[in-house]
């Protein structure tokens, strides 16, 4: 599999930008109101920026709707090459840092983008689903204080301030349940004063934003009264799932599109998030789990590069990889 070189492409790149920059062009495009800097030119005549460089991502990209045929679909896009690495997990990581790859598939809050400075792009023609947090929960674990509680983690939850928690996990080191501990104190919820007896097993898929918000759905339930066993380190969706629907774990936290799809892959999943929840609804209602209030936090997938990737190709959204070199 041919690996992009970067040192001999860059000096390939400059010599085109100084014929284009000769020519004339770098203004203009199929904007109405003639905005992009030029991005998508028709009458450039050369190569979309996207078939110069390599995407890496999960093994399914090539099937996925949200990857690769989303993006020939969406945005009229192909890419020279696809690397097959991890979902968003440090191959891709270290992939895209060490210039393996031009283009990752990553998720949006991952604390690396902007801790490395990346760029992620826009997804400007709303490609990816609405992957909000929310919990699910088994019928036989269901009642109100359930309820209650953890839509008041699900209140409190952004994408910002779980960028901020994946950060003291992914990059600082802490520990999931301390991290969860602090958020739910400073944001003032609590368990306490609840009366819930019984045993509940929270599961999380083994990353660190699903264990953190986990371990808020645990905390707050064992100060109700509730004896809870954690299980979160399952492997993927594909063991959470079956779980759920025997009672092995009753409650976990969830992403809207990700499951409708991964539930139905015909469903009409879409960038709406509340689409999504009614979707969802009577498909896991059918399989004795129910769905709570959704949280902002929206976990997408996101297409990220490099600031080097992103100034010499003049990058900010996906739109941005159709244009014409």
């Amino acid at each position: 599999m041919r690996k992009f070189r970067k040192t001999a492409h860059g000096a390939a790149l400059l010599a085109l930008a100084l014929f284009i920059g000769a020519c004339g062009s770098g203004v203009g495009g199929d904007d109405d109101d003639g905005g992009g800097g030029g991005n998508g030119d028709a009458a450039g005549g050369g190569e979309p920026v996207a078939s110069q460089l390599v995407l890496g991502g999960p093994p399914e990209c090539p099937e996925r709707p949200f990857c690769i045929p989303g993006l020939e679909e969406t945005y009229g896009i192909e890419f020279q090459e696809f690397k097959p690495l991890d979902v968003a997990g440090p191959l891709t990581v270290r992939a895209l840092e060490g210039g393996e790859i031009d283009v990752a598939l990553l998720f949006s809050t991952q604390s690396v983008i902007a801790d490395r400075g990346w760029v992620l792009l826009e997804d400007d023609k709303g490609l990816q689903t609405a992957e909000n947090i929310t919990p699910v929960v088994n019928h036989n674990v269901h009642d109100g204080t359930v309820e209650n509680l953890l839509n008041q983690v699900s209140s409190a939850l952004t994408t910002e301030n779980v960028t901020e928690l994946n950060g003291r996990v992914e990059i600082d080191g802490d520990k999931p349940a301390d991290v969860a501990a602090d958020f739910l104190e400073s944001e003032g919820i609590s368990g306490d004063g609840e009366s819930g007896s019984g045993n509940i097993t929270v599961g999380a898929v083994a990353f660190a934003e699903n264990q953190i918000v986990a371990e808020m759905y645990a905390h707050v339930l064992e100060q109700a009264g509730y004896s809870v066993k954690r299980q979160l380190d399952l492997g993927s969706r594909e063991i959470l799932q079956p779980a759920l629907e025997s009672g092995e774990i009753d409650i976990a936290p969830e992403y809207l599109g990700s499951l409708l799809l991964f539930l139905d892959p015909n469903a009409d999943a879409s960038g709406d998030p509340q689409n999504n929840h009614d979707l969802l609804l009577p498909m896991l209602d059918q399989r004795a789990i129910g769905l709570l209030e959704y949280s902002e936090a929206n976990d997408t997938n996101a297409f990220v590069v490099t600031q080097e990737t992103a100034d010499e190709h003049n990058l900010q959204s996906v739109s941005d990889l159709a244009a014409e070199m």
